[in-house]
């Protein structure tokens, strides 16, 4: 356990976050905007997008980071493992104890995951243009 306690719950957390992520941001893209060219998104374009799949991949992996965050909060002695912990605060907590923390986490988290991937999005068609010049 030690140092890597809780890793393979932040892998689990990882995947489906990523593909909200994306999966989010190409719905507001499509659906909001009605672009059929991401590329042609403009930089406004590319921020909506990218808060639409951040508040979708922060609110999907909320339930897999509460439970890497409780693997990890418990010493070494009294380690338990994710499993048992789901069990547990399904049994205990409820449904709703698995989005403990969602707001503050959007707020936080939010503008980090916003940013980067508006810069991201926006700098793939500049980058892409400078290689097709060649």
């Amino acid at each position: 356990w030690g140092l890597y306690r809780g890793a393979t719950w932040t892998a689990a957390r990882n995947a489906p976050g990523s593909f909200a992520l994306f999966g989010g941001s190409a719905v507001v893209k499509e659906h909001v905007f009605g672009l059929t060219d991401y590329s042609k998104a403009t930089f406004f374009q590319n921020f909506c997008a990218s808060i639409g799949g951040a508040i979708a991949s922060i609110t999907v992996s909320a339930p897999l980071d509460v439970v890497k965050t409780r693997i990890q909060a418990k010493s070494s002695d009294m380690a338990e493992g994710g499993w048992s912990i789901v069990s547990r605060m399904a049994r205990e907590e409820g449904f709703g104890s698995f989005f403990k923390g969602l707001t503050p986490k959007i707020l936080v988290v939010g503008p980090k995951l916003i940013f980067s991937f508006t810069v991201a999005q926006a700098s793939i068609p500049f980058f892409s243009n400078l290689i097709d010049k060649k």
